[in-house]
């Protein structure tokens, strides 16, 4: 995954009133709740230039659940499954990323709620 789609995909996300950093929280304080995003990709076999990626969005927050449940509602309306959302990125490669799937993560701190939004990245690179 290039840092262009990376990039793309941080404004994206804020666009929408999240608060997201990619790696780790850097700010202080931190908000709640807040989104950190991270990605595995799958070994590219294609020709056409295509890489596929898994992007991770893993929401934490004190307050409620409900809270991260909302972000989830944008994320998969962002991101819609079916037509998702495309682009041509600065360095002339094709982006388009779908919403997948969600799951809660359990956390062994009661005050913490965790949710894990699954998003899938088909980049197509330009040689």
């Amino acid at each position: 995954m290039t840092t262009e789609a990376l990039k793309f995909i941080s404004d994206e996300i804020k666009s929408v009133g999240i608060n997201y950093e990619f790696g780790e929280w850097s700010d202080s304080p931190v908000p709640d709740p807040y989104f950190i995003g991270e990605y595995i990709e799958t070994p590219s076999l294609s020709e056409s230039g295509l890489q596929e990626a898994t992007f991770i969005l893993t929401g934490t927050g004190r307050s409620s659940r409900l809270l991260l449940e909302k972000a989830k509602e944008e994320v998969e309306r962002l991101f819609d499954p079916v037509s998702g959302k495309t682009a041509i990125l600065p360095n002339g490669n094709g982006l388009a990323v779908f919403y997948s799937d969600t799951m809660t993560v359990p956390v062994d701190d009661a005050e913490l709620k965790r949710i894990q939004i699954n998003l899938q990245i088909k980049e197509w690179k330009v040689t």
